[in-house]
């Protein structure tokens, strides 16, 4: 589409004076390139916005140019600079290794510098990546003379503002974006006029694509975003696809490097709304976009955006400065030791830094932020299915993310906080995150690693965790628990949670006096079938600071058809009602496992226990046998059990 630009007011005396120079520096595209000497190092505008006009000009006229050092970040269209037939005319240095650079790159006949993108401009103007000519796309000018970069500025204007030379193509399909994003006329040498599509990043059908391990790691991912937050999107299918499961947020804010038909989409439905930024409060910001023209029309023009370099948005101060900063970024593996890998696959590179590490690292120091990686948990090679939980990178990867910065990891199989996490518990939390047919293994390279206990088990590895019983439960009291059946990386928040006991407690629990909880007792209890013996806990605070208040558990008897039930909550969550929905879920559960009786023995003194048990609508029978109270429950004929 193109945008209709209105004509400068030719009466004005410096109208007058821009549009002269614009007349004067108009020539076609040949005669704009031949400008580039040999040895030049030229910059080519960035993604959607690549001067596609003036590269075909520039490699039709290669028998005149020699040792041309071609400067890109993030080529989105085809590279002809990157034939070999052209070798002795140019050679690519990509910021961001794209599509139709990678194999050149990984042939050696092309170079990759890696950078974080809130970098690159200083590179430019401090000279240590010196620009001879920067070819650009912008829009046509406004009545100032001014041109927008539109959808490409992020290291575009230090490259425009650095070079020696400036050649612009002026295209109608440019939209005019408001912010930081603007060049005069008198800043540009050479002006071609050319009117041709945008480069297009296809955007996703939600509806076609939303595979079920995509829509997993999207509903994860969504309940770690609260309303009001400000979200960053890197690069990638599945951070962007996330986009698409948020309808159901209000007041959501953008600060990113890259736009995408996503946001529009939601900005319209009105979710997106910046009102509680802390930062550019009600814009969305950002310092390209990537998408279809129906994005490009939304940014024309549209006062709600705002088009910024790269080292604003990517600050890591700017980033920081937003409460709320929720930062989700894609990765090709991870460790055991929560080394993420991005960029590269072993020493094949395949990407880039771009603003993974800002984000990551802006967004940790964010009040209320959270550094989110996403992955699905296994990848299909020539050599068949292999896990992206792995228990050491291979040689050559490149590490996005360190240990020490390493958050969130998401996979189609839950969420694992690492942070300030022992080298055990990460280890564990992965696992748990890995494909079941990857499970074992990982544990026995991780006890050969000495990483956990040479005893540990992982008797639940095999099964497939039932994450359809997960519950999220507000108290009366308007506290909020997540209930949901244990995992064997819950050893560490028992351990907590246990010693967090009264002695009272403790005695009606365990029916005598217990001084410690081993690491082999507590295994055993963190690792069931979820059949014969299944256990819910009750999750209290965020997962950055998660502690166990309550439990509850049946193990089936050899009969089948009944369970013993036991449960106990932690002394400052006890009397809020939370006994009693910890009661009605393992019921709920048991019933949909075809359990029709359940036995349980308590302490006499115990009469909060009983009360739950007798207030209960199931028909009961209880027996004393020295100070223990045998309870047997069973429902009446004929009641309808409710869905777990």
């Amino acid at each position: 589409m193109r945008f209709v630009i209105e004509p400068a007011n030719r009466n004005h005396a410096m109208a007058e004076d821009w549009t002269s120079q614009y007349s004067d520096k108009l020539m076609p595209p040949k005669a704009a390139v031949r400008k580039i000497k040999r040895g030049d190092r030229v910059f080519i505008g960035s993604a959607c916005g690549e001067p596609r006009e003036l590269v075909r000009a520039m490699v039709s006229l290669s028998n005149q140019l020699a040792d041309t050092e071609v400067i890109q970040v993030l080529p989105l269209a085809d590279s002809p600079y990157v034939d070999p037939r052209y070798a002795s005319n140019f050679r690519a240095n990509a910021l961001f290794v794209g599509d139709s650079m990678r194999e050149a790159i990984n042939s050696a006949r092309a170079d990759y510098t890696p950078v974080f993108l809130s970098q690159v401009p200083a590179l430019f103007r401090m000279r240590r990546l010196p620009i001879d000519v920067a070819m650009i796309t912008v829009s046509p000018p406004d009545a100032h003379g001014h041109c927008s970069l539109g959808v490409s500025v992020d290291v575009t204007k230090a490259a425009a503002e650095s070079a020696k030379m400036v050649i612009a193509m002026v295209n109608r399909h440019m939209p005019r974006t408001y912010g930081d994003c603007h060049i005069h006329v008198d800043q540009i040498h050479a002006l071609v006029q050319h009117d041709e599509p945008l480069v297009s990043w296809p955007a996703s059908d939600p509806g076609n694509v939303l595979d079920p391990v995509t829509r997993q790691i999207a509903a994860h991912v969504s309940r770690l975003v609260p309303d009001g937050a400000t979200l960053q999107l890197g690069i990638g299918r599945i951070p962007d696809l996330i986009l698409s499961t948020l309808t159901n947020k209000n007041d959501l804010g953008i600060h990113t490097e890259m736009l995408s038909d996503g946001v529009m989409a939601l900005t319209r439905q009105g979710v997106i709304t910046g009102r509680h930024k802390t930062l550019n409060r009600g814009k969305i910001v950002a310092s390209f976009a990537a998408g279809t023209p129906a994005l490009f029309e939304f940014l024309h023009e549209n006062p709600m955006v705002e088009m910024r370099p790269s080292e604003y948005t990517n600050d890591l101060f700017n980033i920081s400065q937003h409460d709320n900063m929720i930062a989700i970024n894609a990765a090709v593996r991870v460790d055991l030791t929560g080394l993420v890998s991005a960029g590269s696959v072993g020493a094949r590179f395949s990407s880039g830094f771009g603003g993974h590490a800002d984000f990551v690292r802006g967004a940790a120091l964010s009040r209320g932020g959270k550094p989110v990686i996403v992955m699905p948990s296994t990848e299909m090679t020539p050599q068949g299915l292999r896990s992206r939980i792995v228990a050491s990178l291979p040689e050559g990867a490149g590490i996005a993310t360190t240990r020490g910065d390493a958050h969130y990891i998401v996979t189609e199989y839950g969420v694992a906080y690492l942070h300030g996490k022992s080298i055990r518990d990460r280890a564990m939390a992965l696992i748990g995150l890995a494909h079941p047919d990857f499970r074992d293994e990982l544990l026995d390279a991780a006890k050969k690693r000495q990483m956990v206990y040479p005893n540990q088990i992982l008797e639940a590895a095999s099964k497939k965790y039932p994450s359809e019983l997960e519950e999220q439960i507000t108290l009366p009291d308007g506290s909020s628990i997540t209930l949901r059946p244990i995992r064997p990386e819950d050893e560490s928040l028992m351990k907590d949670m246990f010693y967090s006991f009264s002695e009272q407690t403790v005695y009606l629990r365990y029916h005598h006096v217990v001084r410690s909880m081993p690491h082999e007792q507590l295994q055993e209890f963190c690792n069931v079938d979820y059949d014969t013996e299944m256990t819910i806990v009750a999750v209290a605070g965020p997962p950055s600071a998660q502690q166990i208040v309550g439990v509850v558990l049946y193990n089936r008897d050899p009969n089948g058809q009944s369970a013993e039930l036991a449960f106990a909550v932690v002394d400052g969550w006890q009397r809020k009602g939370l006994g009693t929905i910890l009661f009605d879920k393992i019921v709920r559960v048991a019933r949909s496992r075809g359990i029709e009786r359940y036995t349980a023995e308590v302490l006499v003194e115990n009469s909060g226990m009983l009360k739950i048990f007798h207030r209960s609508n199931m028909k009961i029978q209880t027996r004393m046998d020295s100070g223990v109270v045998h309870v047997e429950m069973w429902d009446e004929p004929g009641q309808t059990p409710p869905a777990a």
